[in-house]
């Protein structure tokens, strides 16, 4: 049952990919702040599980989006996109898995505004909201009860800042729940050819994400567990940069993240580094690429393990550099 799961994953990503490179590319939505699709393989393990395949089919669902006009306008024009972004990640590990174990997901409402500058630069703002959870509904450090239940809350009266969270972690069914909002801002400076195509960008990125209890900031529901917020923390900073050349008719990409998460347990690593390597042979959303991480895993629960990986894959781009009309002499 894992491999025919996987082979049904491989699918629908190979079909997302078919959709977002259609002839009628004018179907086709940017999202300067997104997420990578990507399905990758790789070494580098917790003591607790080893995994075969990692895989994040990110999709954004469109309710308007005039990105592409505005950038292409040749005044200064800006853009804007409302969505609903799905980002579910999916991990098989080298055991049963029945067929997926502690999957990841995030539904998110987002607006972006996009502006470009009179030297052709983007500068982009993009606001999020929504939940984030793994599906469990065991306790997160118990595999013999339930979540919030009264056996499984007293679970947590035995923690302590010495508890190694990693070493008691309920991978089997263990409960991760939440909602959020985040606040991104993005800045690219670009540099294009004669004729308008892309040559060099510099990315920038930052970050603010808060965990909250009510769904929108308003409706009680899909919140988190007050125990377990005390143990992940409210508080996530992210930084990024990114680097993107040519070389032929071949796209590159060059980038480094590092995220910070503030309140967590002592045991918990807070902070996360990417560093990662994207070839794109034919100037395509199709990539290839190798990252190394090292720090905490950003996979719901398992926050609480650290451990460095080298990941091997392919990813699609949900922002391919393309061509605009200029607004100044920027070459």
């Amino acid at each position: 049952m894992k491999y025919l799961s996987f082979f049904f994953l491989l699918f629908q990503i190979s079909s997302l990919y078919a959709q977002t490179n259609a002839e009628k590319s004018a179907f086709k939505e940017y999202y300067p702040i997104a997420e990578r699709s990507f399905i990758s393989g790789g070494f580098g393990n917790n003591e607790y599980e080893q995994i075969i395949f990692d895989a994040k089919p990110s999709v954004y669902y469109s309710l308007y989006n005039d990105i592409r006009e505005s950038l292409t306008a040749e005044e200064i024009t800006p853009g804007y996109a409302v969505y609903v972004a799905f980002l579910p990640q999916i991990r098989m590990f080298s055991e049963n898995s029945k067929p997926i174990k502690t999957p990841s997901y995030k539904v998110l409402f987002g607006w972006q505004p996009i502006i470009k500058t009179s030297e052709d630069n983007f500068l982009t703002f993009a606001i999020e909201t929504g939940h984030y959870s793994n599906g469990q509904n065991g306790s997160a450090f118990s595999e013999d009860f339930e979540d919030e239940s009264e056996e499984g809350q007293a679970v947590y009266e035995t923690i302590t800042d010495a508890t190694d969270l990693s070493a008691i972690l309920n991978r089997e069914d263990g409960n991760f729940s939440t909602n959020l909002t985040r606040l991104s801002f993005n800045y690219r400076l670009n540099k294009f050819t004669e004729t308008n195509a892309p040559k060099r960008i510099h990315s920038l990125t930052a970050a603010y994400q808060l965990y909250h209890n009510k769904f929108l900031g308003v409706i009680d529901v899909g919140g988190y567990n007050a125990k377990d917020i005390a143990l992940y923390g409210r508080h996530r900073l992210e930084f990024g940069y990114e680097f993107t050349g040519y070389y032929k008719k071949m796209r590159y990409t060059a980038g480094q993240e590092v995220f910070l998460q503030l309140g967590a347990h002592p045991s918990v690593t807070p902070y996360r580094s990417e560093t990662k390597f994207i070839l794109n042979p034919w100037n395509t959303d199709l990539g290839f690429f190798a990252q190394f991480d090292f720090g905490f895993d950003d996979y719901n629960y398992r926050f609480v393990d650290s451990y460095p990986r080298l990941s091997f894959g392919v990813s699609w781009d949900w922002f391919t550099p393309f061509i605009i009309k200029q607004t100044s002499t920027n070459k």
